[in-house]
């Protein structure tokens, strides 16, 4: 009796080692990178962090100029501030590729899919090769090339929204938000703009351009990976 348990045991395993042996030999299934975490690296951050500096200062002194009824200095100096973080919001090989995939989302209104593949995505797909062969750029690639595809009827979806995904894989979430909501609120206080603004008018600014200030100064670095 004991024998026969022994042999069972042995017999069964002898039937698990296959098992054992095929479950090693099947790789894991890489993760996909995590959209808007595509962060610069440090150095490129404390350059831009220059940048956005000298933004601030601008805004500082165009509110002081509004405060003392000088009106003319207040909106040039608001509008150099506005030019310096359309600067920032292109720095980069990554922004410059984000910035053609914004221009392609946006040229759906006026152009067709034949047009928009003959001349935006040449453009788009030699600003991808300046970037970085790793993981995000390969997944934004790929989402841009199923974009294509819907483009050309080879395949049914919507090629804006794969689009809209390819430029996420590629942003970096904690400098992106609050540089745009910066550049928008400057949008905002330019138009509105006039003899009577009062200096509480640069609050949604200045609050935006601290927030983006303190992450390129390591304040709240929540990078996944960082790029040069």
């Amino acid at each position: 009796m004991i024998r026969h348990t022994v042999m069972d045991g042995k017999k069964s395993l002898w039937m698990c080692i296959p098992f054992i042996a095929l479950s090693f030999s099947i790789p894991a299934v890489a993760a996909l990178p995590e959209p808007g975490a595509y962060c610069a690296s440090q150095n490129t951050r404390l350059s831009i962090a220059g940048e956005i500096t000298a933004s601030l200062d601008l805004t500082m002194r165009s509110r002081t100029a509004q405060i003392n009824k000088n009106s003319t200095t207040a909106i040039r100096d608001l509008a150099s501030a506005a030019t310096i973080l359309h600067l920032v919001a292109s720095h980069g090989a990554v922004a410059r590729t984000t910035l053609l995939i914004d221009a392609i989302i946006q040229a759906k209104a006026g152009e067709d899919y034949a047009r928009m593949l003959a001349t935006w995505f040449p453009l788009l797909h030699a600003s991808l090769q300046t970037l970085p062969d790793d993981a995000t750029v390969k997944a934004a690639g790929d989402l841009i090339n199923r974009a294509e595809d819907f483009m050309q009827g080879d395949s049914e979806g919507d090629p804006l929204d794969l689009l809209t995904q390819a430029r996420h894989m590629l942003a970096c979430d904690n400098l992106d938000i609050p540089l745009q909501k910066a550049i928008q609120a400057q949008n905002n206080l330019i138009k509105q703009f006039g003899q009577n603004t009062k200096s509480k008018a640069y609050d949604a600014l200045l609050d935006a351009l601290h927030s983006t200030l303190n992450y390129t100064l390591g304040g709240s670095d929540g990078s996944i990976e960082s790029i040069e």
